[in-house]
């Protein structure tokens, strides 16, 4: 493989399964990286972006300060964006309208952002935690010590750390159903939980 198609393997960490959630249109615009240096070896089959590396494809960015792309000795893809040393990676990225008037976007954070392209999984790990909001409101949140997202069935699994006690468990906040009256005086609900969630 040459030193063009080590290019390409950006695509494997951007274009991922088409899902019921994310922008339909965004695995049909072009991918655009962003860093301030650019290293490749075409005999690893590596590529690596360092300095304020910013990923755009259509409403998806992705920003970290490394993202490393590589080819395994089975020839799947794999993508690993880190952040600078205190901060978090973050990415978001806009929701099919399901709904007139409603603008839906998905955020997520974490110390490490994680692509496997062999079990279609986008793994958020450290401090991580995702979030989706409505025209600029968060309603829903989880966090958790590791965040994996399975593009292929949309389904997460959010981990804890047990042992660090009740602040390793897993969380979710869950806005309050919209009735159309004034929701400013609930509260969310407020869920502790270690097993699997559904998207």
């Amino acid at each position: 493989m040459n030193l063009k198609h080590l290019f390409l393997l950006a695509s494997a960490f951007l274009v991922l399964a088409p899902t019921v959630y994310a922008e339909t249109a965004d695995s049909e615009k072009p991918i655009q990286i962003y860093a301030d240096k650019f290293d490749g070896d075409d005999v690893k089959q590596i590529a690596i972006y360092t300095g304020n590396v910013a990923v755009h494809q259509g409403t998806l960015e992705i920003h970290g300060t490394k993202l490393v792309l590589s080819i395994d000795p089975k020839g799947y893809r794999h993508a690993v964006m880190t952040p600078e040393k205190g901060k978090l990676v973050h990415f978001k990225q806009r929701r099919d309208q399901r709904q007139e008037g409603v603008e839906e976007w998905m955020s997520g954070k974490g110390d490490k952002l994680t692509y496997n392209e062999q079990t279609n999984q986008l793994i958020l790990t450290n401090n991580a935690e995702v979030a989706r909001s409505e025209n600029g409101v968060v309603k829903d949140t989880s966090a958790g010590v590791q965040i994996v997202y399975n593009l292929t069935n949309s389904t997460a699994d959010v981990k804890g750390d047990k042992s660090k006690g009740s602040a390793g468990r897993v969380s979710t906040v869950i806005a309050p159903r919209d009735t159309g009256k004034d929701n400013n005086k609930k509260s969310p609900v407020v869920l502790q939980q270690d097993k699997k969630i559904s998207q």
